[in-house]
């Protein structure tokens, strides 16, 4: 993230201040290295009927489109944050303010590289979607007169994000270095992670592969996504073929047929998830449509989980655990899970992991979404020092959004039933006799060839050491901020120098009497004097607020 600039942010930083300040985090403001004059003639409003996380909520929604997009990509990694901030952060929904078309038409045109009338017999301008990276405009297509989606990136979202991402830097750093409470979250690398996912999301050939994908795999005929127009599709434009529906949360039939959507819908999710390791990651209600026919659309795919063989494995293993009440397995499975490979306590992990399952003792309809467990377990594992992959965090949001979902039709659903088929049968064809032998074969023919290597690789090593070219490389962490301190020190140091050489010369001066003189004195000595104060008191100072 680029250094913060008071300067180039003159009109955004103390509009997001406001909008901190109005939501009840003044405090945490003047923790941090926030300048007064953002400070100053502020409208103060205590906000007590909402908890610290719901304030946070609501100020990323204020805050506008960026910042909610942001909030949405952390929801994303309960494994870092508290289960109770990733719900509120997971409600976030884009109350975005829709374009003109005629902001948006250079944009569509440039993209195109022709002029719409080219493309599209119909075009209709007033947009049925407003998303915070874009918006979606129903069309019509000369060359096919087939209906299609038109979803065009927002004018300038690009130097908006690029404005967005220095403050959200800054105030995650500062948080990061200089509030002790929050320093296990790591906000700087969280922010870093999701400012890499925040660019793939603006890559819409991105989310074309991840809907060609889902298709390829797909193997439920009332499941589906939208077919994408490659010919039309670029970075900033994505064009789809139009599905009329409705979100699951409006639809209108009666009971059993609703309980029958709710369940295709989970079906198809642990089908993505358990049968082929590809799956979409918010499978909330405003990203499926349920069409007229009774069929279920997953859209906007910008979002999507990988998980290999062996995740699950260990998914199906965590699953058996915690349904079980089994801390101990749920311990072991992590552990195989983890990235780091290193040793921790289990004792403090087990605890809790025991009061989780303690507390939630009934799961299903009538009891807690298990997709709530995982995320309050991933979050166990990650505090406690055991990395997992991310996309372990994709598939709890992807379980918990498919059960609020289907729960929106079918109040009775139970997710349990619908992800048991799936797991015994990954457990039969885990221990089958075929899966157990190549299991076994391929790692020993792997392991004897890494042994017929040693002689060589050990010789290699010795003739290195023998031609004095073996070098041993070492990484100090915990240095991160060593260069810009360095820096400032310099900074400082040189200006002292000046303040130092300006007073000397100027004392010369004085004592010559070259004209011209100012009260009897020569001038350029006086004015010596007063840049050398004015420097010395900016030091003083800064000194002062950076040290207080």
């Amino acid at each position: 993230m680029k250094p913060f600039n008071y300067l180039s942010n003159a009109v955004r930083a103390p509009e997001i201040v406001a909008i901190l300040v109005r939501w009840g985090f003044e405090d945490l403001l003047l923790q941090l290295d926030t300048p007064q004059f953002l400070l100053r003639n502020l409208v103060r409003k205590k906000v007590t009927h909402l908890t610290a996380y719901e304030r946070v909520r609501n100020a990323c929604e204020e805050l506008g489109p960026i910042f909610v997009k942001f909030g949405q990509i952390l929801s994303t990694r309960p494994d870092k944050l508290p289960e109770p901030l990733v719900m509120e952060l997971k409600k976030l929904r884009s109350q975005v303010k829709t374009q003109p078309f005629e902001v948006i038409k250079p944009q569509l045109v440039r993209e195109l590289e022709c002029e719409i009338e080219d493309v599209f017999a119909e075009f209709d301008t007033e947009p049925v979607a407003a998303g915070s990276l874009g918006q979606v405009y129903k069309a019509k297509l000369i060359a096919t007169g087939e209906w299609v989606s038109v979803k065009v990136q927002r004018a300038d979202i690009h130097k908006t994000i690029s404005a967005d991402l220095e403050i959200i830097g800054w105030f995650a750093k500062q948080l990061h270095s200089r509030i002790e409470d929050l320093r296990p979250y790591n906000l700087p690398t969280l922010l870093r992670e999701a400012e890499k996912r925040l660019h793939e999301e603006l890559n819409y050939k991105n989310e074309a592969d991840n809907a060609e994908i889902f298709r390829a795999l797909n193997d439920k005929p009332k499941v589906f996504a939208p077919r994408v127009n490659r010919a039309l599709t670029t970075p900033r434009l994505l064009v789809t073929e139009w599905v009329d529906g409705c979100s699951p949360d409006k639809i209108t039939v009666n009971s059993e047929e609703a309980a029958e959507l709710a369940r295709m819908g989970g079906d198809s999710v642990f089908h993505q998830i358990v049968g082929t390791g590809f799956f979409h990651s918010d499978p909330h209600s405003g990203n499926m449509l349920v069409t007229p026919d009774q069929r279920i659309c997953f859209i906007d795919w910008g979002q999507a989980g990988q998980i290999t063989l062996e995740m699950r494995h260990h998914l199906a293993d965590l699953f058996a655990a915690i349904t079980a009440r089994d801390a101990s397995k749920v311990i072991r499975v992590a552990d195989r899970m983890s990235m780091n490979n290193r040793r921790f306590d289990r004792r403090p992990i087990e605890k809790e992991v025991t009061l989780l399952l303690n507390k939630y003792r009934e799961f299903g309809p009538s009891g807690t979404k298990i997709g709530t467990v995982g995320l309050e377990m991933l979050y166990i594992f990650g505090s406690n020092g055991v990395e997992l992959p991310p996309d372990y965090a994709l598939l709890s949001k992807s379980i918990l959004c498919v059960e609020e979902t289907a729960r929106t039709m079918d109040p009775e659903f139970d997710i349990q039933a619908v992800a048991r088929p799936y797991l015994e049968q990954l457990n039969k064809e885990r221990w089958s006799m075929t899966s157990i032998a190549q299991h076994t074969f391929y790692p020993m023919l792997s392991m004897l060839r890494r042994m017929q290597q040693i002689p060589e690789n050990l010789q290699r090593i010795l003739q290195r050491i023998e031609e004095e070219d073996l070098q041993i490389n070492f990484h100090h962490t915990g240095t991160e901020n060593l260069e810009e301190t360095f820096n400032a020190s310099m900074n400082r140091l040189t200006v002292g120098i000046i303040i130092g050489s300006l007073l000397i010369g100027s004392s010369l001066i004085i004592t010559t009497g070259v004209k011209p003189l100012l009260w009897g004195y020569p001038a350029i000595g006086i004015l010596g004097f007063l840049v050398s104060g004015i420097l010395g008191m900016y030091i003083v100072i800064s000194t002062l607020r950076k040290h207080r």
